[in-house]
């Protein structure tokens, strides 16, 4: 359970976070930072694609990688607002931060979609997605995204792609502050430290946010019945704590030991139509992460990495009314051993070849069938095997994969990849790729009392993609289009009343993200159109959009800096809040700003207005999103 951090609370959490910092900031040297120039795709690298580091202009799935710096220019603190601007990446989440949230990949589902942290697993067994709708950004480093079937590489739920985000650490020593507040009775603070001592290095973040910017449900829309007698119309509010922490120990020109540790906390209240207009629903959320490993440059030829981590997702509602039915719990866990070796086997081919353990549990109320809010618990084990090889010769890359994962309840699934590129100019690339992929029934598919099905086989998937990309210099540019074949989907079968793998999807789509320099703007543009159906009805899966596009464009005016986005959804469809028929969701579009003045090498102040103008839209069928608003921060470097 989360304490709420209100008074005194968040004054003593954010007292000792400072104080830490301030000490490791006192270690370290002091330096005056600079303003960096924006990182291009020639310059930044990437892990996720292939589980080895490599430029990110050398990868053939297609890939975006997120930096610090790019998080700071945005002036952007939820995770979840940040994926949803990016190509073939879509989000829902029916309230405002903290709320329940769900992330749709390439128009697959969010238990389609693999998050990792700092190369832990983070989806749960309870429900097969990762809970996203309450992390902040403030101990965030990077993102790394990859868009398509990645099963070979990571195992279950990679189907749309997987999403990996690294904790703060590996900058400059140093250490900053930053406050902002604003609309919404919005309030944030954050700090983070990086110092060397000795042949250590150590970096902290911490970050506390509060917010009660409106009712997650839009009474108004409700229609008041015997089962939803309504809900209540009061603000809901959110407050958010996280932390981090990272340790890189290097033994000797060879190894290299590093470990770290994130944790995030959300108190937040909810709406449900089940309860009347004058009950309260609040959740006490946590999640964590801890991961320690050891790198080992054994010989020339071979590199080899050992990896312990574990997750844990732990959620619990009360409810003024003590019998209804949204009081629950549930508790889940991922323990994961990883063991990659990576081989030089010619100068320009690299082999790939690793094991991996995953242990998952996960408890819920909801698998009570006494209905006697008791914590039910099923654990699986899963063990995997992979082999992979990338390499460049001339104008030519290849990438292969292959991976085994063998379920304790659900049996086994074999899945593969094979990327090609042609480089047929300096600038210009072809790439073609096919892939397969799988999902593992999750607890609820099994277990959920009145749905579940112990007898459940994964969900497979089938992938061909094929692109072009570009890049010189500044300028760089992606186009990709995909077509996602995805059998033996879970649904509910009227004939046996119970979870069946019945279903099948088809997926067409298209993505492009370009980005330029225009007389010293930053311009970029992302636009994705996708067609997910659901191939037994002939009908378009709920919540996504048939496309999207944005625009954004940036600029530095010596102290200043400058910046403006556009983005538009297209109309998708939801279950209705009151009759849950099928219903139209309306197109929107939003605009935001943001502003930048350093006042001096050390102090920057900011401001963002989001939401321009005032555009009303809808994420979930009857839920209240974010307005216009104004925020206003400063932040300080030493």
């Amino acid at each position: 359970m989360c304490v709420p951090l209100t008074g005194a609370g968040a004054r003593g959490f954010l007292r000792r976070i400072f104080l830490t910092s301030f000490l490791i900031a006192c270690s370290a040297r002091a330096q005056a930072p600079t303003p960096a120039s924006t990182p291009t795709e020639l310059d930044k690298v990437i892990v996720t694609a292939t589980r080895v580091e490599q430029p990110l202009a050398d990868t053939l799935p297609h890939a975006t990688v997120i930096t610090r710096a790019d998080i700071e220019r945005l002036q952007i603190g939820d995770l979840l607002q940040l994926l949803g601007q990016q190509a073939g990446v879509e989000m829902a989440r029916s309230g405002a931060f903290g709320a329940q949230a769900s992330a749709f990949m390439r128009g697959t589902s969010s238990s389609q979609t693999l998050v990792l942290i700092d190369g832990i697993r983070l989806n749960t067994a309870v429900g097969g997605a990762a809970t996203l709708g309450g992390i902040s950004l403030d101990t965030v480093e990077r993102i790394e995204i990859v868009r398509g079937n990645l099963s070979s590489v990571y195992g279950s739920e990679a189907i749309g792609g997987v999403i990996q985000i690294f904790t703060r650490g590996g900058g400059k020593p140093g250490a900053s502050a930053n406050v902002e507040a604003g609309a919404d009775h919005s309030q944030i603070a954050s700090v983070a430290a990086n110092t060397r001592l000795g042949t250590t290095e150590l970096s902290l973040a911490g970050g506390y946010r509060e917010a009660k910017p409106f009712s997650a449900i839009d009474t108004t829309r409700l229609v008041p019945g015997p089962f939803a007698p309504g809900a209540n119309p009061d603000l809901d509010e959110n407050r958010n704590r996280s932390g981090s922490l990272r340790v890189r120990q290097p033994i000797g020109e060879r190894t290299e030991v590093g470990a770290s540790v994130w944790t995030t906390h959300n108190d937040t209240d909810f709406d449900s139509t089940a309860d009347g207009p004058t009950a309260t629903h609040h959740e006490h959320a946590q999640q964590t992460a801890w991961q320690v490993s050891v790198r080992v440059n054994a010989t020339e030829q071979w590199n080899t990495r050992l990896q312990a981590g574990e997750t844990r997702d732990e959620s619990r509602n009360v409810v003024s009314d003590p019998f209804s039915f949204n009081n629950g719990e549930f508790r889940a866990r991922n323990r994961q051993v990883a063991w990659n070796n990576t081989f030089v086997v010619l100068p320009m081919v690299n082999a790939q070849l690793g094991i991996e353990q995953l242990q998952q549990r996960g408890s819920s109320t909801s698998y009570d069938q006494n209905f006697t809010n008791a914590l039910v618990t099923f654990d699986r084990r899963v063990r995997a095997v992979w082999t992979g090889a990338t390499a460049q010769v001339d104008a030519h890359q290849l990438q292969l994969n292959l991976r085994n994962d063998d379920y304790s309840d659900v049996g086994s699934a074999t899945t593969g990849l094979a990327a090609y590129g042609y480089q047929f100019t300096p600038a210009w690339r072809l790439n073609l790729q096919y892939s397969t992929a799988f999902r593992a029934p999750s607890f609820n598919d099994l277990y959920f009392p009145g749905f579940g099905n112990p007898q459940l086989a994964p969900e497979r998937a089938r992938s061909i993609e094929g692109g072009v990309r570009y890049a010189v210099d500044q300028n760089s540019l992606r186009l990709v289009i995909y077509e996602t074949r995805t059998s033996d989907l879970i649904a509910f079968d009227t004939t046996t009343n119970r979870a069946e793998n019945i279903a099948r999807a088809k997926i067409d789509g298209a993505e492009l993200v370009l980005a330029t320099q225009l007389a010293d703007w930053r311009i970029e543009v992302t636009a994705d159109a996708s067609r997910p159906i659901d191939e037994s009805t002939g009908q378009r899966l709920l919540r996504r959009a048939p496309y999207r596009a944005s625009f954004a464009a940036s600029r530095t005016f010596g102290p200043i800096e400058v910046g403006a986005s556009l983005q538009h959804v297209a109309a998708r469809y939801d279950s209705d809040i009151n009759t849950f028929a099928r219903t139209r969701l309306e197109p929107y579009t939003l605009l935001r700003a943001t502003f930048a003045y350093r006042v001096a090498e050390q102090v920057r102040l900011t401001l963002r207005i989001e939401n321009i103008t005032d555009a009303k839209y809808e994420l979930v069928s009857g839920y209240n999103t974010t307005r216009r608003g104004a925020f206003v921060g400063a932040e300080v470097r030493i």
